[in-house]
């Protein structure tokens, strides 16, 4: 949808969000950063404006993007060091891309390009016109859509009606436009129903947010709990009942033709077709489909506000939901350099009235129940059809919006009866988003199936000696477009690929692979447990397997035979293999399935395959189907060669596999609402991390050196940071919106190690230093996986839990609710200090804790430790509220301890800890 890809791009276009580390799974490595500039020309050196320069790095997928300038230049900075494809495209112009460019910390890479006129190409299934023009899809255009495509073309299309007004107000939930004075020219109607408009004069927005921590969140960029922004221009796209409200204004004055400014509204209105289509590739005409063949809908309103302070604010009110916020219907954003990200997201007002927010809401228009794919993969290139069977959530719909990978041509699409259906697929370097559109409203009392043809190159990456990547990880097959993550369905998968590779995919394989001629043959299914999404590992691989009895699972490795073409002629390093790994790799996944097995439940699948993919410094887990980083398969001398002493001794590459594993109970076996939700995944992948590291060394050194780091990354400032703390920023429910032009990737030192502190802390809680141990946090977690098995979970839905099996030392309001806890930790941005001064005499022992750092009302539950030589001893708990002393009387002991400390095992994420002996 139109919306979705606006939304993600202004992110990518500015903050160089890590697309894959917005799925779960993804481990990232950050770094100080550098930047590429240059110059973009033409054939006979003029210089090129408007050109889309899109730079990705060639291991992690990362991408960035600017546009060139009026003197032809383009920066893209804070990017993480390594080698980067940098790819110009530019209307008229033939695409150039550069394969290896290297990007080094602190310092500029210069490359400047020559774009050379583009050829004329008229034999594929997708004829692409400039802006403003229609383009026929598969053999078969729709009407409508090319009405709204065609918009603008025409030098009159803004000379019809337009209004003069005063004082016009137009309110929308939490924001209120002013125009002061000026004009608003409408587009020509299509279908009955004026749906764009351009405001050329003096205006002023004005707003607030409903909530407390959206008013800190756009704080962040405007310095004030709300914004008050003038305007001279706005860009206005709607569905709903904008153009009747203004007409039926009496501050404005309606004429039928004839408006001084029409040819500038007419401009103005094609810059931001522009804007829309090449640069941020959001397909608005598609959204505005869905709303005109679904008339009763409610409709959105969309505006792009040319202010004085801020030129580049977007507005969005969308029932539907904004699938990057979704399912929340309010966003304010903006793709400036220095402040791109989203400044304020929240659910519509009335919601928040009536208490019925919620990021369980379901926005879908349809759920798809059932993917059948057919897929031919010959080199990097994949040709297939996907029978979709889906089941229409409202009523009236026609328009189905897909997420698709935009090299990915789609060719025919036909429903049960055979019938060729209309559909939307702009070119692949545009606003490629991918529609479906049906002849008739679909029953929503039954389901539907159609079937999808589509093929396409460069969704595949081949980075040589039988190592690929493949980069669209959830849309190489067409997902639900109204979902964030995916949308669980079951999948029967077939592939036919060259006998001289193998092919590993998500599920079980469905019988024996079969060979004819050159072509093998393999058949995957998810057998009857819906998958959240459905992918494939394609390589020449070595392949090693081990079937855990105990654990139930049977582990597969999966290394390539030879290294990929960057890594052969590094110098430095010499001959490296990655198939020397497979028993270390394999008993870390033994032992981290065991201890997951023991604390979350058995998993509903019967294998987990760890396969080694290109990328050299991040993994990702898709169900039963993990991808291992490159160099987590070198030992540490390979990697002492090729990354230097700090990169190869990074624990990283310790406890990559492990955090992966736990994904599969994190991430899949639980998945999660909303961007609200996220941290769940990465978060309680990585505390049960810390579980492997404590049973695995059998070494309390290294499990509490494991949470002193998580620890760091969430309180110290960092330039990756934009020197800023982290945990100040914003609450972890704010997910990865925490990334933004004025605060980097900060999420990355948030979701994950803030998100591991949240369980780690409850289960401090819920220790039983007596007789149970862990037994009551067990039966927690098992019970939260029970109670949401294959179901996707709020924060509240986790509170729930907490709250069920807390103990009475946790009920802190004595209200049998963890109120205190969650609004401290989970939606709040405090962390305390704590400073401990004790005495030891003879056999007594007495001392002071203090709390500080914090509000009146924070409250924590904090442990005292002692040590009489033999490791921690808990000797209780003390709870403390805001900033406080508390004195502990002397105390007679059996014998004296050595030492006293709080907090032992980082039991509490605090700033600091001083322990002191007087």
């Amino acid at each position: 949808m139109s919306h979705h890809k606006f939304l993600a791009l202004v992110g990518l276009l500015l903050t160089a969000f890590v697309n894959l580390s917005l799925l779960p799974g993804s481990v990232t490595t950050a770094a100080a950063g550098g930047e590429i500039a240059g110059v973009i020309t033409d054939p006979k050196g003029a210089v090129v404006v408007g050109a889309s320069v899109t730079v990705t790095n060639t291991t992690t997928n990362q991408i960035a993007s600017a546009v060139t300038d009026g003197q032809g230049r383009y920066k893209v900075q804070s990017l993480p060091a390594g080698l980067y494809r940098v790819r110009v495209a530019a209307p008229g112009f033939a695409e150039q891309t550069r394969a290896e460019v290297k990007i080094e910390d602190g310092k500029t890479a210069s490359l400047d390009l020559r774009l050379e006129v583009a050829a004329i190409d008229a034999g594929g299934v997708t004829v692409t016109a400039a802006p403003g023009t229609a383009a026929v899809k598969g053999g078969k255009g729709d009407e409508v859509y090319q009405q709204l495509r065609a918009q603008a073309a025409g030098q009159g299309d803004f000379a019809g009606p337009y209004a003069s007004v005063n004082n016009l107000v137009l309110r929308r939930d939490a924001a209120t436009f002013t125009l002061r004075s000026g004009e608003i020219y409408f587009l020509p109607p299509v279908a009955g129903r004026t749906t764009a408009g351009v405001f050329i004069g003096d205006g002023e927005l004005q707003m607030t947010p409903p909530v407390d921590h959206e008013k800190r969140s756009l704080a962040l960029f405007t310095g004030e709990p709300s914004i008050t922004e003038s305007f001279t221009k706005l860009t206005l796209r709607f569905t709903d009942k904008t153009f009747d409200e203004i007409k039926n204004s009496p501050q404005a004055k309606m004429a039928t033709s004839g408006g001084a400014q029409a040819a500038r509204a007419r401009d103005i209105y094609r810059d931001n077709q522009t804007l829309l289509r090449r640069n941020l590739r959001a397909n608005y005409e598609l959204r505005t489909l869905v709303d005109l063949y679904a008339a009763q809908r409610p409709g959105f309103f969309v505006a792009f506000i040319g202010g004085k302070r801020f030129n580049k604010l977007v507005f969005q009110l969308d029932p539907l939901g904004i699938p990057e916020v979704s399912p929340e219907e309010v966003l304010l954003s903006s793709y400036g350099e220095t402040d791109g990200g989203f400044w304020t997201a929240f659910h519509l007002s009335e919601e928040y009235h009536r208490g019925q927010a919620s990021s369980s809401e379901d926005h879908r228009l349809f759920d798809i129940t059932h993917h059948e794919i057919d897929a031919v993969v010959r080199g990097t290139k994949i040709t297939a059809t996907d029978v979709v069977t889906l089941r229409p959530l409202t009523a009236g719909l026609r328009v189905l919006p897909f997420s698709l990978y935009r090299t990915l041509r789609v060719s025919r699409v036909v429903d049960a009866q055979g019938r060729e259906l209309p559909f939307v697929q702009e070119g692949k370097d545009s606003d490629a988003d991918f529609g479906v559109i049906w002849p008739e409203p679909l029953d929503p009392a039954r389901s539907h199936k159609l079937t999808i043809e589509y093929a396409g190159g460069d969704a595949i990456s081949d980075e040589g000696s039988g190592n690929f990547f493949l980069i669209p990880r959830s849309t190489w097959y067409p997902n639900n477009d109204g979902t964030q993550f995916a949308d669980r369905a079951l999948f029967n998968l077939t592939f036919h690929y060259p006998k001289s590779n193998q092919l590993i995919a998500t599920g079980a394989l469905a019988g024996a692979e079969t060979r004819e001629g050159d072509v093998m043959t393999a058949k995957w299914t998810s057998g009857d447990i819906e998958l959240a999404v459905a992918g494939f590992n394609y390589g020449r691989f070595k392949k090693k397997e081990l079937l855990d009895t105990e654990a139930g699972y049977n582990i597969e490795f999966y290394a390539n035979q030879e290294l990929p073409d960057y890594l052969r002629n590094v110098p430095s390093i010499g001959a490296l293999s990655t198939t020397g790994m497979a028993d270390a790799a394999i008993a870390d996944t033994q032992n981290a399935s065991r201890i997951y097995n023991a604390y979350f439940g058995k998993l509903p699948y019967s294998r987990i395959a760890m396969s080694q993919q290109p990328a050299p410094n991040f993994g990702q887990a898709w169900p039963t189907l993990i991808y291992m980083p490159l160099i987590a398969y070198l030992d540490t001398t390979q990697r002492l060669g090729l990354l230097g002493v700090r990169g190869a001794t990074d624990d990283f590459w310790k406890y990559v596999g492990p955090h992966e594993v736990a994904h599969q109970w994190w991430g899949h076996m639980v998945g999660w609402n909303s961007y609200r939700d996220q941290w769940m995944s990465e978060g309680f992948a990585e505390f049960s991390t810390s579980l492997f590291v404590q049973f695995t060394n059998k070494d309390t050194d290294k499990f509490i050196e494991f949470w002193k780091d998580q620890r760091d990354l969430i309180i110290t400032s960092r330039p990756q940071t934009q020197g800023r703390k982290p945990y100040t920023v914003g609450p972890l429910t704010q997910g990865y919106r925490l990334n933004s032009g004025k605060t980097g990737q900060i999420a990355r030192f948030m979701i994950y190690p803030k998100g591991a502190y949240i369980p780690h802390m409850l289960r401090m809680m819920m220790w039983d230093a007596r007789k149970q141990g862990d037994a009551r946090f067990r039966v927690m977690m098992r019970d939260f996986i029970k109670t949401h098995y294959n179901k996707d979970v709020s924060t509240e839905d986790l509170k729930r839990i907490v709250e069920k099996h807390m103990t009475p030392e946790m009920d802190i309001d004595g209200n049998r609710r963890m109120d205190w806890f969650f609004d401290e930790w989970v939606y709040g941005t405090e962390v305390p200090s704590y400073k401990f001064e004790y005495q030891i005499n003879g056999n007594a022992f007495s001392g002071r804790i203090t709390q500080s750092g914090v509000s009146d009302q924070f409250r924590m539950r904090v442990p005292l430790y002692l040590d009489f030589g033999k490791g921690w001893t808990r000797l209780g708990s003390a709870t403390l509220v805001g900033n406080s002393s508390l004195d502990i009387p002397s105390v007679q002991l059996p014998q004296a301890p050595k030492r006293a400390a709080l907090a032992a095992l980082h039991d509490v994420l605090a700033v600091s800890i001083e322990n002191t002996k007087r």
